[in-house]
This record gives C-alpha cells, structure tokens and sequence, in this order.
C-alpha cells in the first residue's frame, strides 16, 4: 500500500528538525502544515516547540521595522490637573537615554496645540494628527510638510445639533495609490455637548430636529481632497478610559481597532477595514482569564503591532496575556504565545510594542513607563522619561515623500 504524505514526512524529516524550520515560519504560513502531519497539527501545545517558536518570532526582523525610530506621545497634566500640554519625542539609545523634542506643526495657530496622533506607526512617513475639536492635520515630520484636512459637508448642521467625529483609521491604499481616514460620525443635541448653546426651545423636541441624521461612516481620500459618505455598518471602536486610540493599527492596506459594540453578546473583536475594497472583517479575540480570577478584577485588551503581527494583549490585575492573530475573521486562530507577570502592582497597561519583540507600560498616577523585552524577559526604565496622564510608542519611519503628491 502506497504510504499517506503523513507517512512519508515523519520517515524523511526527523522531528527536531521539523521544528527547527517551523518554528521560523510566520504563523499564518504555520497554521496551514497542521494537516500534513497529526503531530504538526499541535505543534502550538509543545513546549519545546513553542520555546523555539518565541525565540524567533522575537529575534528574527522583521522589515517593517527596517530603518525605523520609536516616537513617544504623551498628554501632560500639572498638579491640578487645570493644564495639559502635549509632547512628542524621538527616543534612540540601548536605554532610550537619548530623547529629542519633536515641533508639532501648529497650521492652526494655536498658543498651545493640543494634538494627538492616530495609529500606532508612521506610514509612509506620514503621520496622521487630529485635535479634540475633530480637526486632522497630515504631517511628514522629515519635511515638515502639513496638509490641513477639509472639513465634510456633514459638518454644516442645522441649529440645535452637535456633530461627533471618532476617527478610527489612517492609512495607505496600494491599489489606488492614496491615502484614506475612515471615521464614524454622530449627532447629539448641542446642549448636550455645549455647556454654553442655547437649549432647544420647550415647544421643540430633538427627534424633530434630528430628522434623517443618523450615525454612518465616512472616508476621506487624499487623491480626491474629499469626504465620501460610505454605506457600511462597522462595529465602533471601544473606548477604554475614555480613549480607544492606543487600539487603532494599520498593516498592509487595513485599518484595524478593537472594538465591543457588535451583536448581542459580551465579546471584544478587531475590527478589519479594508482601504481598497471597503469590506470589513471581523476576528472575536479569546478571553484567556482563570476561572477563580477575582470578578472585581480591572481586565483590558490592547490591540498593538508586535513583530509585524497583530497582537492582543489581555491585562488582569498584573499579569498580561500576549496573543498573535493568524488570519483575519478566525477566532481560532489566535495563539497565545506570552505570558508575562504577575508584574508590579504599579503596572497599569500597554502603551503600545518596540522594535524587537519589547511592549511598553504606563504606571499608575502617571509614573514613569517601563519596557519589558519579551527576549530576556527584563524590565527596564526609560532614562529620562518621565510618566504622563496618557502616553503611547508610535514606530516612525523617517520618508521624504510629500503628502501633496502620489508615491508613483
């Protein structure tokens, strides 16, 4: 009898050796050799596979960091909390000892910009700020070339109402050689976001003056210098602490956010926008937490880009589970690969991943961020990084390309 392909494998390539080779894989790529081979199929629940398999995923390069600089945003508050200012530096040195303030551009003439930045990386060279008001600023810091975004039509409301803006995305579209922002848009009485307005007079009831304005989905596209109002509907991001944009990432032609605002149920999902088609996907992320964990416990998801793959870390009390997604809207195929802690008590939650395999933490009360390298499972302190009210690790690649022009 002719012997199976599973036969032929496990008599011409010996285990060890097996694993030595996938264990470099990518893990998409991996998850596709489990049929040829039964003991292949749960490579993921040996140990000494999985020992190698961290080992690489946090040693070999990857070229998206290739050329690239960590750039550290934070949100500072003084003592009373009646102040913020915002700050943006480069950090390089084995220690990130070196620190070197970033200008923002202020198109707007402010006395004191308060802009945060979208996404977790540069793309192109090209990062993607937006204001408190909804106002978005593109800007290539290399060149200090800023293009100010037009506001969308929507944005001429009737009296009485407020629009809300929650910016989801930033990114490129290969396919058409554009740069695109998707953001869902929302309506509210003005007196409900303005202290000041003028409350709808008592014969006026808001359902009238709402009318058709209900909440939808816009993209902007650089190419076009234009607003267009897109018929999707897309789960919103969640917002953690008053603040989703740590979760907001963007890989290869996809926006990606977490999000637990889909369904019936009380799971939490990355959210996949795809910039040339405009199809959504969406992936359920497991809940790994013990069942005798204290149900007052503080439990968070972070969505972050960790070696060139989407991650997900779950934070309950000092311990984090780190998970890598395989393929896109496949809940199994998420592997956990890190368990980190239980960390000190003052560890509060990422703040987004370096370069080689290292994930950022913010302390409680704004002390200062640590780094824990996923290699030599240390943890270090930034020198000369003080803490903030919020903070978040941007990977910047510095381009010269203009925001004005195409790449091509």
């Amino acid at each position: 009898m002719a012997k199976s392909v599973s036969e032929k494998v496990r008599n011409y390539i010996p285990d060890d050796l097996a694993f030595s080779i996938l264990s470099k894989l990518p893990l998409k790529s991996l998850k596709r050799f489990g049929c040829v081979n039964k003991t292949w199929s749960v490579l993921f629940e040996n140990p000494n596979f999985m020992i190698m398999f961290r080992n690489n995923f946090t040693s070999i390069p990857h070229s998206y960091y290739n050329d690239t600089s960590i750039i550290l945003h934070q949100e500072v508050c003084n003592h009373d909390r009646t102040y913020v200012s915002f700050t943006l530096d480069s950090l390089s040195g084995e220690r990130f000892e070196n620190k070197v303030k970033l200008d923002f551009p202020n198109p707007f003439q402010q006395e004191d910009p308060g802009f945060f930045v979208l996404v977790s990386g540069s793309i192109n060279g090209i990062l993607c700020l937006y204001d408190s008001d909804g106002a978005i600023v593109l800007w290539n810091p290399a060149t200090e070339e800023f293009k100010v975004i037009p506001p969308s039509p929507v944005e001429s409301l009737p009296p009485y109402q407020a629009i809300i803006k929650f910016i989801h995305g930033f990114g490129y579209d290969p396919f058409s050689d554009d740069y695109k922002i998707i953001r869902n848009v929302g309506f509210v009485p003005i007196s409900d976001y303005d202290d000041n307005a003028r409350p709808l007079p008592p014969d006026v009831q808001w359902e009238d003056v709402c009318g058709d304005y209900v909440p939808f989905w816009e993209v902007y596209s650089l190419v076009c210098n234009s607003w267009r109002k897109v018929d999707l509907v897309l789960p919103a991001c969640c917002w953690q602490g008053g603040n989703c944009n740590n979760d907001l990432l963007y890989l290869d032609g996809m926006c990606h956010w977490l999000s637990n605002y889909y369904g019936d149920d009380n799971e939490e999902y990355v959210v996949s926008f795809d910039l040339t088609n405009e199809v959504c996907f969406t992936t359920i992320i497991p809940t790994h937490i013990p069942l005798d964990i204290d149900p007052n416990s503080c439990v968070r998801h972070a969505l972050v880009l960790l070696n060139g793959s989407i991650a997900s870390i779950l934070s309950y009390t000092t311990t984090f589970h780190i998970s890598i997604l395989g393929k896109l809207g496949v809940k199994e195929s998420w592997t956990k690969i890190f368990v980190v802690g239980p960390l000190s008590d003052d560890i509060k939650y990422s703040i987004g991943a370096g370069k080689n395999g290292d994930i950022f933490f913010a302390k409680e009360d704004g002390g200062d961020p640590i780094c824990f390298d996923l290699c030599t499972q240390m943890i270090e302190e930034l020198d000369g990084v003080k803490g903030a009210e919020n903070s978040k690790i941007i990977i910047y690649k510095e381009s010269l390309v203009s925001i004005g022009g195409r790449n091509h």
